[in-house]
């Protein structure tokens, strides 16, 4: 499957998130992207994510313990995958193109309408 299409499915599951889990887990992956661009390394990487503490920012940031941030992270994160899991099993393409371009006269052969369903 196409990687874009699995960010944007990711995405709109991130955004229809309960307000509270959807800012928590945007703030710690923000850090963790953040983290990841300064990197050179994977090594590099787990350096930074040491140093920077991300979980332990959250747990400051929205008032909570460390172990409730690493309960309600991985909750959101099982929650995440389970519906990605979900919509790339259920999706499927549909070719569009004859229906949008119908009888037109002069039809440009390059371009294709597809329906994307999840």
């Amino acid at each position: 499957m196409n990687e874009k299409i699995i960010e944007i499915f990711a995405k709109n599951i991130v955004d229809d998130l309960p307000m509270n889990k959807r800012k928590l887990y945007q703030f710690i992956e923000s850090i963790e992207d953040s983290l990841a661009q300064q990197s050179e390394t994977k090594k590099q990487f787990l350096t930074l994510l040491k140093e920077q503490l991300p979980h332990l920012q959250a747990a400051n940031r929205f008032s909570m313990s460390l172990d409730e941030i690493m309960k309600l992270m991985h909750e959101i994160e099982d929650e995440i995958n389970e519906k990605l899991e979900r919509k790339i099993k259920n999706y499927k393409w549909i070719d569009y193109t004859e229906q949008v371009q119908g009888n037109q006269v002069e039809t440009n052969k390059n371009i294709q309408y597809f329906l994307v369903l999840s």
